[in-house]
């Protein structure tokens, strides 16, 4: 596979392909600014669309277990739901059983599928793609994420992209940056820290205007099996 080395991509906000990485000014500093940064985030390309960049200090094994997703962008099952766990376990063929649970109203439910590492060409660690029994292969109707939920995408590459691995925290995207999850070892993490790292999905290019807060509030008993 012959894959475009990183590019830098400028986009406008509503595509949510690219935000700006920029410092925080001085608290000394009166000179207001004359230019505005560009919207640039950074990306890799197949010749069909766009992936984010994966971060090169995941590490699997370390990943594995059970994570709450505290924020990110609702789409399928997820949507209005509640206590959104993944856990991750490896298979002896080293490819990721993946689980999802959640909880909608009084009712619990959850899917399990496979994730597979995607092709070296995307990045040596933290690229994946995850596939469900439900649902075809990514590309055709498969499940584009960790979290459960089916969208349609014609890309062939990876459907979940660790941006950002932090051992207690984890930004995931998938391509097109089309779906957003922020996970946390922590099932209520402060306001602060969920903020933080939205902030810093922001940085890495998912759309502020779509993220949501996820209720992991009242979840005792709801998680892997």
């Amino acid at each position: 596979m012959r894959l475009t080395t990183t590019v830098l991509t400028l986009a406008s906000t509503a595509t949510a392909l690219a935000h700006p990485r920029s410092t925080s000014p001085s608290c000394n500093d009166t000179t207001a600014p004359t230019t505005t940064s560009p919207p640039v985030t950074a990306a890799q390309y197949d010749g069909h669309c766009f992936y984010p960049v994966p971060d090169p200090k995941f590490n699997l094994h370390n990943y594995l277990g059970t994570w709450y997703q505290v924020a990110g962008t609702p789409f399928g099952p997820t949507a209005g739901a509640r206590c959104v766990t993944a856990n991750y376990q490896l298979f002896d063929n080293n490819t990721v059983r993946v689980e999802n649970i959640a909880a909608a109203g009084p009712s619990t439910f959850s899917i399990v599928g496979t994730g597979t590492a995607a092709d070296m060409a995307y990045g040596t660690a933290g690229v994946f793609e995850v596939n469900f029994p439900s649902a075809g292969p990514p590309g055709q109707g498969g499940l584009t994420s960790g979290s459960g939920g089916a969208e349609e995408d014609d890309c062939p590459g990876p459907n979940y992209i660790v941006q950002d691995y932090a051992i207690d925290w984890a930004i995931v995207q998938t391509q097109r940056w089309n779906t957003l999850y922020i996970l946390s070892r922590v099932r209520e993490p402060s306001a602060e820290s969920i903020q933080a790292w939205i902030d810093r999905a922001v940085e890495f290019g998912s759309n502020r205007t779509m993220i949501q807060l996820y209720n992991q509030t009242g979840c005792e008993g709801i998680g892997p099996m």
